[in-house]
């Protein structure tokens, strides 16, 4: 991709982050989530380690997903997502070191039920789909 594509996907991503609400972006971060396992996959697959597509991962998870649950008033249901999420970088960090795509097959598995709940409650946007196809 040329650096001029890579300029504007990256702008679009921006623009994209400006113009949604809270909702609307833990839903960019799942997405961004998925991506990245999946590119990581596909390097394992190709004997290389995903080190940038797993760490993006979770960065996204820690600091998209985990630092921004509210435990006042999310309560158990706060501390269960924390659960996960700190179950999902570990799990990462195991599939990374036993160079196991099933590991993380596994966390996207856990994480897209999440996803699809966040979905049914949140309106999509055209925006939101723009991500998909962005490059890293």
């Amino acid at each position: 991709m040329s650096y001029a594509a890579k300029a504007y996907a990256n702008n679009q991503v921006v623009t994209d982050v400006n113009i949604a609400n809270s909702n609307e972006l833990i839903l960019l971060v799942y997405e961004k989530i998925f991506e990245n396992l999946k590119f990581g996959i596909n390097e394992m697959d190709n004997y290389r380690y995903g080190i940038n597509e797993f760490s993006r991962a979770s960065d996204l998870i820690n600091f998209g997903l985990l630092a921004v649950l509210d435990f006042e008033k999310g309560g158990e249901i706060a501390n269960q997502l924390k659960t996960i999420y700190e179950w999902s970088l570990n799990r990462l960090l195991m599939a990374r070191v036993n160079k196991s795509t099933e590991m993380v097959q596994e966390v996207i598995d856990t994480l897209t039920p999440l996803y699809e709940g966040w979905k049914e409650i949140i309106p999509s946007k055209p925006a939101i789909k723009l991500l998909q196809d962005l490059p890293n």
